[in-house]
């Protein structure tokens, strides 16, 4: 039996095996951040053999959407898709938790809706005008995370992932390069971990102290700049101690400033470059998980090779998540599992996934040309 096939507890749940189908933004909901067909096929084909799937970046404002069609929580009418949606990825034997976020000035246009929250007025692009939050909007955001949280509980979720990567909101906020607020918000790495701490603690009083949390951090932003591992692990340690259960640990691999339009905008990849090799960000992950003790997730193309195995048997990682290479072969864990890896339809790493999204349009793959399947 490989040790990808060892169970792993968090709180009260029971995760059958260590793998995971990663939050993937795939634009296959409706314009009113409702669940789909087409969402439902998607989840159900990638859901069959991981023990673990988290359903991909659901706002939690309508202000908030990364793509025009992403899923969304911000109101008790998408309760009824959502649960569906839980439903359908639990009678497939795996667990489900709904990553919650807001996208911040990185968000898709949406007409009559007020848009482009940030903490310091960073420009990401050159449709969404950046507005700086005041205590209100904070206040206010930090209840829409709370309440979104516990549509997820109603709608049978097994817990929740507050998204604090990728340069959304959260994101920007514990970033030096994107908060430079001179109140309780922004300062150290303490004071910019102030807001996702304020959510956390909200959506746990709301929950009660079972229910879990995960949290995506960035273990470091390699932008001038950015966010140091140093002051991730201090973020890391915080969120902790507030409650959080899980880290699911990611980063920027590559990014900075770019002129488009004469307008100075900032760009981010969270994808690993083609030149790197399979789990290139484990050392990063494994050092969370020394420092902090909570379980982590590892991320980076874990989906071909021994790296999965590496990563849970010599450095000490509780799940491994597997992400493009599920788009474009829904059987990859399965194959891994059952040590098969030699039948695994390999992802191509040519981003038409992220392409796609980036123009509004559904995601699409080269590989697989059944998708939503």
């Amino acid at each position: 039996m490989t040790i990808l096939k060892q169970q792993l507890t968090i709180k009260n749940i029971s995760i059958r095996n260590r793998l995971v189908l990663p939050p993937i933004t795939t634009n296959y909901g409706s314009s009113e951040g409702l669940v789909t067909e087409n969402i439902l096929h998607f989840y159900t084909e990638r859901s069959k053999h991981v023990g673990l799937t988290i359903v991909e970046a659901t706002a939690v404002q309508s202000s908030g959407c990364i793509v025009p069609c992403s899923l969304g929580l911000w109101n008790d009418s998408q309760i009824p898709g959502m649960a569906a949606l839980a439903k359908t990825i639990k009678n497939q034997g795996a667990l489900t938790v709904v990553q919650l976020n807001h996208a911040g000035p990185r968000c898709s246009p949406r007409k009559n809706v007020k848009q482009g929250f940030s903490p310091s007025g960073i420009d990401f692009r050159t449709d969404i005008e950046p507005m700086i939050m005041d205590t209100q909007d904070i206040a206010k955001l930090i209840d829409d995370f709370s309440k979104a949280a516990v549509r997820a509980s109603k709608a049978g979720f097994d817990g929740v992932e507050i998204h604090g990567a990728h340069l959304y909101l959260l994101s920007q906020f514990l970033s030096p390069l994107t908060n430079k607020r001179d109140d309780r918000y922004g300062g150290d790495a303490r004071g910019r971990a102030t807001l996702a701490l304020e959510i956390v603690r909200s959506i746990r009083k709301n929950l009660g102290p079972e229910y879990p949390i995960f949290f995506r951090i960035n273990a470091e932003e390699r932008i001038d700049g950015g966010l140091t591992l140093a002051d991730a692990l201090v973020i890391g340690r915080l969120i902790a101690d507030e409650g959080v259960d899980v880290l699911d640990v990611s980063l920027i691999t590559q990014g900075g400033w770019k002129e488009i339009d004469n307008q100075k905008v900032l760009m981010g990849s969270s994808a690993l470059p083609k030149d790197q090799p399979s789990g290139a960000n484990i050392s990063l992950t494994a050092i969370f998980k020394k420092e902090i003790g909570l379980p982590v997730i590892a991320v980076g193309k874990f989906g071909i090779g021994q790296a999965a195995v590496n990563a849970v048997k010599y450095d000490n990682i509780d799940m491994v998540a597997i992400g493009r290479q599920m788009i474009c072969d829904p059987k990859t864990a399965k194959k891994m599992l059952d040590g098969k890896d030699a039948e695994i339809i390999p992802c191509d790493e040519c981003l038409k996934c992220f392409a796609t999204i980036g123009k509004g349009v559904p995601m699409d793959c080269k590989v697989n040309k059944n998708l939503p399947f």
